[in-house]
This record gives C-alpha cells, sequence and structure tokens, in this order.
C-alpha cells in the first residue's frame, strides 16, 4: 500500500523534505503503524513527535492513531500552534 505523506514544520526538518511516498504491508495499515515506521527510518522524528505531538489529517478529514489506511491515502503532519 503506498502512502503520500506530507509533512509542515517542524517535521519535515528532520525527514529531510515535505513530501515523501511510504510503502506500507497489508499488516501495517493504521496511522500508529505509518509513524512507528516513519519514526525508525527518520529517528529525529520521534523526538520531534515525543515533544509535540501532531495534528494528523487523510486529506481533508481529521484521523488519529488507531485510523485505519488505505492505498493512496494523503497523509498529514502538521504541528499544533495556538495564536494569539
Amino acid at each position: 500500500m503506498n502512502i503520500h505523506v506530507r509533512f509542515a514544520e517542524p517535521f519535515w526538518r528532520q525527514v529531510g523534505q515535505r513530501d515523501i511516498d511510504f510503502e506500507l504491508t497489508q499488516d501495517s495499515n493504521t496511522i500508529g503503524d505509518l509513524i512507528t515506521l516513519l519514526c525508525q527510518q527518520y529517528p529525529g522524528l520521534a523526538d520531534e513527535m515525543e515533544e509535540a505531538p501532531p495534528l494528523i489529517f487523510i486529506g481533508e478529514e481529521e484521523a488519529d492513531t488507531n485510523t485505519k489506511l488505505t492505498d493512496k491515502d494523503y497523509v498529514h503532519f502538521v504541528w499544533p500552534v495556538a495564536g494569539g
């Protein structure tokens, strides 16, 4: 299953690019699985996500770590920011 992943600030700096395509197996089919695999491949990403857990979207819909993925999903990790 091919998943397109987009990283917002500051997450993309740990990956080295804003957009990647990531291949998942049928056994790895949730956002949580995707995060685990991404953090294994990009260890600095784990630190960033622990420090400031991202908001997660599949397309326009907010998701969480239990959300199931399907082939060709577009996942966006966004840094939660509060303004004043």
